[in-house]
């Protein structure tokens, strides 16, 4: 069953039950959704897996919060039905991740942007809009939290400066070798 729902050829006398036509179509249908769940749920936890595991000190873009587990599996299971089409399929794995993320306390926008992003789903508007997040955790993480001392944010503040000025230099460097 599963290698029919991957598109693979299989006669329906090799299958150990005798399925009626429709009936076999509405199995591989299920078969397919879930295969596509299941693809999400994974990508999704290696995600999470390589955001825990990171250093707060290397990373490009806020905490990925949003495991894939097998309750995730599980849950998004359950709401597939044959008739389900690939719009539908994916407006449900976006309901679920809506609800997951609103249970966090901190970075709900970052965490559902970042699922959109491995699933390539990203409108341009959202896109735009992860860029921004993400910019903005950076500049966020080299310049310090609000409540800290202000010489540290400033310290912070002259460190991001010289890797902004860094940047400019590399590139001055690289234009002017061409």
């Amino acid at each position: 069953m599963i290698r029919l729902a991957r598109g693979e050829e299989v006669r329906s006398d090799q299958l150990s039950h005798p399925y009626a036509a429709v009936e076999l179509d509405q199995i591989t249908s299920v078969l397919r959704k879930l295969l596509r769940v299941r693809e999400v749920v994974l990508a999704n936890n290696q995600a999470y897996i390589a955001s825990a595991a990171q250093a707060d000190s290397s990373r490009t873009e806020p905490p990925f919060l949003l495991q894939g587990s097998y309750r995730n599996m599980n849950k998004l299971a359950e709401r597939v039905v044959p008739a389900m089409n690939e719009q539908e399929l994916e407006a449900a794995i976006d309901d679920h991740y809506l609800g997951e993320a609103q249970a966090l306390t901190t970075g709900v926008e970052a965490n559902l942007l970042k699922p959109a992003e491995l699933r390539g789903r990203l409108t341009p508007e959202q896109e735009e809009r992860w860029t921004v997040v993400k910019a903005a955790y950076l500049r966020d993480e080299a310049l310090g939290d609000s409540e800290e001392d202000p010489m540290v944010r400033a310290v912070g503040a002259v460190g991001l400066l010289a890797d902004r000025v860094a940047a400019v230099e590399a590139a001055i460097t690289r234009a002017s070798r061409r």
